[in-house]
């Protein structure tokens, strides 16, 4: 199934826009992409002093997805909420629902789409979380995943109240003033704000309207409440850090309408479960020098314990502390009866193409691309020959709750009560995998995972590298790596907490 903003160009359309670009004389070059984990090289090449690079290797560094609608004519690439429609020869590209001109036309070469560098990442610096520096001169390309000090806005009523949060990566000094119109104001100094995620929290529960102003020396982000504000403080927060907004107001009447519920059996987040993948006879992925999924799996999950355990601010289950064989089942009665408020399910992907890299956090729902459907058949499958075993070995009312329609229907509600909650954790371990990962993000990605979908919890799925390539396989040998794995999923466990827990 397609994006839902992505749409086929009508025939018409396509017509008119073909503008063919001559190749004849193209000298195929390289350019150098500058990662937080390094530095890669992506094919290009000059045409008419303008550098075309390729876009389908890029999306290899960036995540997302990119597919053929029409072959050799239409191309669209999804990341996250935003779709991008090319069509080949036409500079005209669409951005989710809106046309634009990046005054040079798109280019089919090899197999390939390549796009004009320095008109179009511009428009994909718009949508990414990460920064995007196209240098010109030295024809090199630079993806800060670090870039954006200022980093989200968490807004959610409390009980005597509403709480307004904005993420640092760091303690920044900050002002906090209301204007007239009901503005509520944070000045911050030295920001440079991720104004596409910040501006994407805009609820239009509590608030009439959101902006952001970025300067030189200075961010500032600025909502426009729905009732007037009376009594209100504010603090820097640490651990995440944050600044804290309590606008503590017994007039503050809500519509309460389309609020979630509650995450979680309770009110608090505290309760952690973590599932290390496979384990027993059952060893998932294998790698070119014979790395083991279940081993890998296992030492992060430990290492992540470890880090809990020692702050003493999680209560930590484990659905295996060993190797062992741990069914589905188990799996889930684990995580059900300890009534977690977060399951994380770790793994790491592989793929019959060796040079594939780079992390993926999933989250349940149906998958949106080939990539995320290949992933959560290939974890699948393990569970599959589980079912096939009990099938044939165990009691014939265990296989009617198997194939039991109420149960699968259930299941199906278990999809979408905690996508919200889960697809924002996972976007908070994409955030900490971005900073902390020296390999290339993936990112946050949905699919129809068996282990999530019994778990009644927010829960993602940790795909932590390609133990198939053979330079990740060695990373997740490496107990650094590992340990840098769990550390960025504790920090985004906390910030969950701080956002959620009421």
């Amino acid at each position: 199934m397609s994006h839902p903003r992505c749409r086929i160009f009508p025939f018409l359309f396509l017509l008119l826009l073909i503008v063919w670009l001559p190749l004849s004389g193209v000298s195929p070059k390289t350019v150098k992409v500058f990662t937080s984990g390094g530095t890669e090289k992506i094919q290009s090449f000059q045409q008419e002093k303008i550098t075309y690079i390729s876009f389908s290797e890029l999306v290899e560094i960036l995540g997302g997805s990119i597919a053929w609608k029409l072959i050799g004519h239409q191309i669209s690439y999804v990341e996250d909420t935003n779709c991008f429609d090319f069509v080949i020869g036409s500079p005209f590209f669409k951005l989710n629902n809106s046309l634009y001109n990046s005054t040079f036309p798109a280019v089919y070469l090899k197999g390939q789409l390549f796009l004009p560098a320095e008109t179009f990442f511009p428009f994909l610096d718009r949508i990414l979380p990460q920064k995007i520096i196209w240098s010109r001169e030295s024809k090199t390309l630079r993806i800060e995943s670090e870039y954006f000090n200022v980093t989200d806005l968490s807004i959610s009523l409390k009980a005597n109240g509403l709480l307004v949060e904005i993420f640092l990566t760091s303690a920044l000094a900050y002002d906090v003033f209301v204007t007239e119109g009901n503005w509520l104001n944070v000045s911050i100094r030295n920001a440079k704000l991720n104004s596409r995620k910040i501006l994407s929290r805009l609820d239009r529960r509590y608030m009439y309207n959101l902006k952001t102003y970025q300067s030189a020396g200075s961010g500032q982000v600025s909502i426009r409440l729905r009732r007037k504000i009376e009594k209100w403080h504010h603090k820097l927060a640490y651990d995440p850090p944050r600044i804290q907004i309590s606008i503590a107001d017994v007039g503050f009447e809500f519509d309460t309408l389309g609020i979630p519920p509650k995450v979680g059996p309770d009110n608090k987040i505290d309760v952690i479960v973590i599932d290390p993948g496979h384990g027993g006879n059952d060893y998932g992925a294998i790698g070119p020098h014979g790395t083991r999924e279940k081993d890998v799996t296992l030492s992060i999950a430990k290492e992540l314990a470890k880090l809990i355990r020692k702050e003493k601010r999680f209560k930590v289950i484990m659905t295996r502390d060993r190797d062992k064989n741990v069914t589905l089942q188990q799996r889930a009665d684990i995580a059900n009866k300890a009534e977690a408020d977060l399951f994380i399910s770790i793994h790491a992907n592989a793929s019959v193409k060796r040079y594939v890299r780079g992390w993926n956090v999933f989250f349940l729902a149906p998958a949106k691309n080939d990539s995320a459907r290949a992933v959560a058949q290939f974890e699948n499958s393990f569970f599959l020959r589980e079912q096939t075993t009990l099938e044939t070995d165990q009691p014939e009312e265990i296989t009617d709750n198997l194939n039991n329609p109420v149960l699968n229907i259930l299941n199906e509600m278990i999809m979408t009560e905690f996508q919200t909650e889960s697809h924002d954790f996972a976007m908070m371990v994409d955030r900490e995998f971005r900073r902390s990962l020296k390999i290339p993000a993936r990112g946050v990605d949905q699919a129809g995972f068996f282990v999530l979908n019994m778990v009644f919890t927010p829960s993602v799925l940790v795909e932590s590298g390609f133990i198939s390539n053979k330079n990740e396989e060695k990373l997740l040998k490496s107990s650094k790596y590992r340990k840098a794995v769990a550390k960025a999923i504790y920090k985004a466990i906390k910030r969950f907490k701080a956002k959620y827990e009421g």
